[in-house]
């Protein structure tokens, strides 16, 4: 098999995350929020010896709050359901989640920029290492361990990277892609996992079987499957973008005008537009200085982080108008 060089598709691999399950031997996999406290208490006392972490309860958290941080994947609608006993414990710079009593009694996450899910798993590894050390953790040695969701069971793990596809978005490929990707055990899902849509041409592909398989067996499959997404978006893009240069530009360069003149930005235009910008950066039609702060400034923009870097919620058009400026701010100094 040929040996691909991840950093050749760096701006088509966005983020990697492994998160792990977890439950406790001889507990419900639902706690009531007096077992779930003491729950957080060992965790927060596993993890001393990791990193600093903030404990984050849900019941003291607003709505807004929640929102902004389930749109960066922080926590889950799981979590936010279990009001009166849901936590989450996060390290300083977001890269590591864990969550108490949400689908499962624990969560683990870990996020890494480009694929480095092998990188992102040891964090994690670690880290579980710690809790097992606090926490009886369920587990058997036919099953492995035991999850809320049989489809969880054995590793426990999923193994997923975010990934740009605008060529394959386009040409209509990716259908193809995901029949494929399933038949290697794998899954396509839009930007937020299991029913969401794909936004901005933006997929996460992730592991579907956990039982009878090696965590890092699962790595692999997924690194090998991302890799060669990459060489055949990168293919199909030298077919439907460089070979029709001119139009690819001008396309890439209407949208960047329009994203640093326009006076409301609704979040659904701003996302086709700035594709089209994020592709004529790769393809150096325009000079961008850090195509992956693309990334970034979507996060940043998304209706309810938006609200929090304003301050207070907002009406929609209140919003589409901060949007507007911050994005015409942040490309125009992108591209100084």
């Amino acid at each position: 098999m040929e040996i691909l060089n991840p950093d050749l598709y760096a701006g088509n691999i966005i983020t990697s995350r492994v998160r792990l399950a977890r439950n406790l031997r001889d507990m419900p996999f639902a706690l009531d929020a007096a077992a779930a406290k003491e729950v957080v208490k060992k965790v927060n006392r596993a993890l001393v010896k990791t990193d600093t972490f903030n404990l984050f309860f849900v019941s003291n958290l607003d709505e807004l709050t929640l929102e902004a941080m389930k749109e960066r994947h922080l926590i889950s609608t799981a979590l936010i359901r279990n009001k009166e006993s849901g936590a989450a414990l996060i390290n300083s710079d977001e890269s590591l989640s864990i969550m108490v009593n949400e689908e499962d009694v624990i969560r683990e996450q870990c996020f890494m920029k480009g694929l480095r899910i092998g990188e992102a798993y040891r964090r994690l590894d670690a880290i579980d290492d710690e809790l097992s050390k606090y926490l009886d953790i369920a587990f058997d040695e036919e099953l492995g361990y035991l999850t809320a969701c049989p489809t969880n069971l054995g590793t426990g793990m999923r193994a997923s990277v975010m990934m740009f596809l605008p060529a394959l978005t386009e040409s209509g490929k990716i259908k193809n892609v995901i029949r494929e990707v399933s038949a290697l055990g794998l899954t396509v899902r839009g930007l937020y996992g299991e029913g969401s849509r794909a936004e901005g041409c933006m997929y996460q592909i992730s592991n579907e079987i956990t039982l009878g398989i090696s965590e890092y067996d699962i790595i692999k499959s997924v690194e090998e499957a991302v890799l060669s997404i990459c060489k055949l978006e990168r293919d199909t893009a030298e077919k439907l973008y460089v070979k029709k240069e001119l139009i690819t530009m001008d396309r890439a360069k209407k949208a960047f005008g329009v994203l640093t003149n326009a006076v409301l930005l609704p979040y659904g235009e701003y996302l086709s537009l700035i594709a089209r910008v994020k592709l004529g950066a790769m393809l150096g039609m325009i000079n961008i200085s850090d195509v992956n702060a693309l990334d970034d400034l979507t996060v940043s923009v998304r209706p309810a982080n938006l609200c929090v870097e304003y301050g207070r919620p907002m009406s929609d058009m209140d919003r589409d108008l901060f949007r507007a400026e911050l994005v015409g701010k942040k490309l125009l100094k992108l591209k100084e």
